[in-house]
């Protein structure tokens, strides 16, 4: 008997897309209502004209460089990661997320100036990042599903 194989790439993939709008939503919301002070996360984009910096123009970029990111990160979290059926691989790759967007932030002299941060910016962050870790990291994890221990003799 053939036991059926799902293809998993693909279904990390759209985990990728779904957990990139799901970053976007949460931390403009974050924005919004003042849990992080200030949008440090975005680029400033000099390369485009001042009027679509304040824009939907600007958005759109931050979200495509969300994306891009994401899918990044999803595809190696799938290659080291996708058979640990645990959470704390999430946790741990939802950190590492944000220490890489923070040095990379204080490299490319984004608008992050640590002191700036206050407590509650730095709890809103982590909690931001855990949430994203945990769910590309519990939509990409799976057991396997037909291993032996599942067969029936």
């Amino acid at each position: 008997m053939k036991i059926p194989t799902i293809n998993r790439f693909p279904l990390a993939l759209y985990t990728a897309a779904a957990g990139a709008v799901f970053f976007y939503v949460i931390y403009r919301l974050y924005v919004y209502l003042h849990f992080i002070e200030k949008d440090f996360l975005k680029p400033e984009f000099s390369f485009i004209t001042a009027e679509w910096r304040s824009g939907a123009v600007s958005e759109v970029l931050f979200a495509m460089i969300i994306v891009m990111i994401s899918v990044i990160w999803t595809v190696l979290y799938y290659m080291f990661f996708r058979n640990r059926s645990s959470i704390f691989p999430g946790i741990f790759s939802g950190m590492v997320v944000l220490i890489l967007l923070l040095l990379a932030g204080w490299a490319f002299e984004w608008r992050l100036y640590a002191p700036d941060f206050k407590l509650h910016t730095w709890f809103s962050l982590f909690s931001l990042f855990i949430l994203y870790g945990l769910f590309t990291g519990y939509s990409v994890s799976y057991d396997e599903p037909y291993s032996t221990k599942d067969r029936e003799n």
